[in-house]
């Protein structure tokens, strides 16, 4: 069995780490692929956007309470990135998601290097996430919450550029797209 690597099954480049568990449905405006469908997929997101050390052996309860998130995410960046209003029931479910504690840093010992230590990996990753949506959600990086101008794509990402005139969530994927279908309407058109 030939298993898929974290930058082929998963996307981790929307600037921050809550967007990145939104774009885990993939072409929402057109034909939604949900990435997290699949045996194991929650698991193993969590593990590859290093909010785990190890994959969790996760309940039904558990799936569906990152795929909640996730969709709470979704619609409360979506409103944002068109400057609508949050809707109240959004936010609460949110900030209760926030309201566990976050793993402790330690030196290690051996490597020097720092380790993350948590009672609930599980609690301290959906805290992670829903403390980094409240962050961009409610301070100035609110305004940066682009979707992805390719229709059928919509994937919401932080436009980080100097200009702030990102307009894909990806230059190599819909921007390369764009760009293809703009030059053959353009020579097939003369």
């Amino acid at each position: 069995m030939v298993r898929m690597t974290a930058s082929e099954e998963f996307r981790f480049n929307s600037g921050r780490i809550s967007l990145d568990l939104s774009a885990t449905v993939r072409r929402r405006s057109s034909q939604p692929l949900d990435v997290l469908a699949g045996p194991g997929a929650v698991a193993r997101w969590l593990r590859d956007a290093a909010l785990v050390p190890e994959l969790l052996k996760l309940s039904a309860d558990q799936e569906r309470e990152v795929i909640a998130l996730r969709e709470t995410i979704w619609e409360l960046a979506d409103a944002a990135a068109d400057q609508r209003p949050f809707a109240a029931q959004t936010i609460k479910f949110l900030n209760q998601a926030a309201a566990h504690p976050l793993a402790t840093p330690q030196l290690d010992q051996k490597s020097g290097g720092i380790l993350f230590i948590a009672d609930d990996p599980f609690r301290t990753a959906l805290a992670t996430i829903a403390r980094d949506a409240i962050e961009l959600l409610g301070g100035p990086l609110k305004a940066k919450i682009k979707a992805c101008a390719q229709p059928d794509c919509r994937m919401l990402f932080l436009d980080a550029s100097r200009s702030s005139r990102r307009r894909w969530c990806s230059m190599d994927r819909c921007g390369s797209r764009a760009k293809g279908k703009t030059f053959r309407h353009r020579h097939n058109g003369k």
